[in-house]
């Protein structure tokens, strides 16, 4: 993902127009071989944990400048305008080359968070642009954004149980069949994979980064897809976990 430059001291070079749409035809390419990674999909912030540690590699021959903070929800947010109650340290650190950093964590308590239910933040790792000799190269930098949820503690039920909390209806509108997902419990759930088989449909829902999550006590709707693959009737599913692996389950229809 691209940002705006947060770096201050990274002057953005003269350039040509011939190199912009040579670079603007690697972009996909660059992004997602980006140097800097951080060694999870996602973090959980117990509530009782005074700070908690996240890694942050570099898998480059060169060292690199990262900045990092975290964030709302709003991806233009920058770390002069969060408002998020988190405090990272180092916030600016050089890695060196196939180094790692370990980036500590805590809530400073100036944000009061619900008791019941989870919150959800966002982690940025920004990577400074690479210095060049090559005064017609565009340099820009790099970010990678990653899911914090903010845990309570002694919630009402294992995190491993709440996709057992989900109550899945289907419906057909206009032609089309729609799946509901009701979220009852107190967790963030992000899907991964849906297979459901009725004896009027079998198919999968279509899942998308934008549409696989449902908050606490929330609820989406999913657009299923037609699927020759039978299934034994009911649903079929995955989730994302704590670890960033996934975890099986099956149910039935309201």
């Amino acid at each position: 993902m691209l940002s705006p430059f947060l770096f201050r001291g990274y002057a953005m070079p003269k350039f040509n127009i011939k190199k912009i749409f040579t670079l603007a035809g690697l972009l996909t390419f660059n992004v997602a071989n980006a140097d800097v990674y951080i060694n999870a999909t996602r973090v959980i912030y117990p509530a009782e944990k005074h700070e908690i540690t996240f890694t942050v590699g570099n898998g480059a021959t060169t060292k690199s400048l990262i900045q990092t903070w975290v964030d709302e929800g709003n991806s233009k947010e920058t770390p002069d305008n969060t408002k998020a109650p988190f405090i990272l340290t180092p916030p600016l650190a050089t890695i060196g080359p196939q180094r790692t950093q370990n980036i500590r964590m805590s809530y400073s308590g100036e944000q009061a968070l619900p008791d019941d239910k989870e919150s959800l933040f966002w982690i940025n790792v920004l990577e400074a642009p690479k210095n060049t000799q090559d005064p017609n190269e565009l340099r820009i930098s790099l970010r990678t954004r990653i899911k914090l949820f903010y845990r309570p503690a002694k919630l009402e039920l294992k995190p491993e149980d709440a996709a057992k909390k989900i109550e899945w209806q289907i419906n057909q509108s206009e032609g089309k069949w729609i799946l509901s997902a009701q979220n009852n419990s107190p967790y963030f759930i992000t899907l991964s994979q849906i297979k459901i088989k009725t004896d009027q449909f079998t198919g999968q829902a279509k899942l998308t980064p934008q549409n696989s999550m449902i908050s606490p006590k929330g609820n989406i709707k999913l657009l299923l897809t037609p699927e020759k693959t039978p299934t034994e009737s009911g649903i079929k599913f995955s989730t994302i976990n704590d670890y960033g692996g996934t975890s099986d389950y099956t149910a039935t229809l309201k």
